[in-house]
């Protein structure tokens, strides 16, 4: 079985996203499987299947949160869970304390991990929305210590976002820990100095993840989170081992990449030929075509095709409306793709039709004009009574 990466984002790429969904798997089972090997020896259950009954907790603590507004009652539910999910991912109790970054900041650290010389690795920093489907980076960190008979009342929040906190913490200090990790009640963030200039982290959809109760999704959780893999007692951290894997696996799929573009140029420039010559009736001996012009024509249609893939792909970008069904289903790549599954083998029903030429030179041309293309012709579609179309 597959594991089910459903409620993990892997924002800005934190992983390469091929990697994240094709291989990290493969890279976790040794990791997985001595944690598996542990937990049978010792009698003990794993991380993640505490992790996983943890959901009832969850779910207790979520629904008393719809029924109160404020730090007064939320903040101690923040905590609860968080010792909670510290504790299963082995480690030690919180010890909260107001840290310095700069002379006018100070971070409220509820948990430190430090190295073997004393200066800092990890830091947990406990964090509240006040909008609850907000970002995790979007609110604000709360300092626990001043958590008193589960009352926060007088609870200090940060002036500054957690996303600008991060950043003053990792680039404004002297000497920052390598890791951050955000917990508010539904979401987690795990952030790594060396990949935050690019805003790169990863979060954890926790009512999601709760909901689901997926073991593989749990098993995945619990290697990216635990502190055996980010800070190990002895030798690198499991996540730089994994990152080292995906930025091996990206060179490699760069030069599979580079081959099939090749090929692909290739096959596009033998089929025009084939079609001025047989479709077109041109005779290629006495009136040759020019073939640096033509090269240059096949590459410019094979980048259209791969940023067609890659805003495709990504869809937070919104340059292609992956949320609109009427795109997916009618002009995306996907769907042509799709449909070219489904006639390969059935070219002689097909016969010489120019669909999928004409659907690409139809998407490429809604990409670059957009659709409708001019202000008058919005407002005359504005008129009808649905919209559903126009992206």
């Amino acid at each position: 079985m597959s594991m089910d990466l459903t409620g993990i984002n892997n924002y800005n790429e934190y992983y390469t996203n091929h990697y994240f969904a094709s291989v990290f798997e493969e890279n976790a089972r040794d990791t997985i499987g001595d944690w598996n090997a542990r937990a049978k020896e010792n009698k003990q259950r794993t991380p993640w299947a505490l992790l996983r009954d943890s959901s009832q907790q969850f779910y207790g603590i979520h629904e008393r949160s719809l029924r109160v507004r404020g730090n007064k009652e939320i903040c101690p539910m923040i905590r609860d869970m968080a010792d909670r999910y510290l504790e299963l991912l082995g480690y030690p109790s919180a010890a909260p304390v107001t840290l310095e970054v700069t002379e006018q900041i100070h971070a409220p650290v509820y948990l430190e991990v430090k190295k073997h010389n004393g200066a800092p690795l990890l830091w947990v920093l406990l964090a509240h929305n006040e909008e609850r489907d907000a970002n995790i980076m979007e609110g604000f960190s709360f300092q626990a210590a001043d958590l008193h008979d589960d009352n926060g009342d007088n609870v200090g929040v940060t002036t500054l976002t957690n996303e600008d906190l991060a950043t003053r913490i990792l680039f404004a200090m002297n000497e920052p820990p390598r890791w951050l990790i955000f917990i508010n009640l539904n979401q987690l963030a795990l952030i790594d100095r060396n990949k935050w200039n690019e805003k790169r982290y990863l979060q954890f959809d926790l009512e999601e993840i709760f909901s689901r109760r997926e073991n593989t999704t749990f098993q995945a959780m619990t290697v990216l989170l635990h502190k055996e893999s980010l800070c190990p007692d002895d030798g690198a951290s499991l996540l730089d081992t994994l990152d080292e894997n995906s930025h091996r696996h990206a060179s490699g799929v760069s030069q599979d990449l580079k081959y099939a573009l090749r090929e692909s140029i290739e096959l596009l420039g033998n089929e025009v030929l084939f079609d001025l010559a047989n479709r077109q009736g041109r005779d290629l001996d006495a009136d040759p075509v020019d073939a640096g012009g033509l090269t240059i024509e096949c590459v410019r249609y094979m980048y259209r095709m791969l940023f067609m893939l890659f805003i495709e792909s990504r869809p937070e970008l919104e340059y292609a409306p992956m949320k609109a069904q009427t795109y997916v289903a009618g002009y995306s790549l996907e769907s042509l793709r799709d449909i070219a599954d489904n006639i390969r083998e059935e070219t002689h029903e097909v016969g010489e039709g120019y669909y999928l030429d004409e659907t690409l030179s139809k998407l490429f041309a809604l990409i670059y004009n957009g659709y409708p293309e001019t202000e008058s012709d919005l407002k005359e579609l504005t008129g009808n009574e649905s919209l559903h179309d126009i992206f």
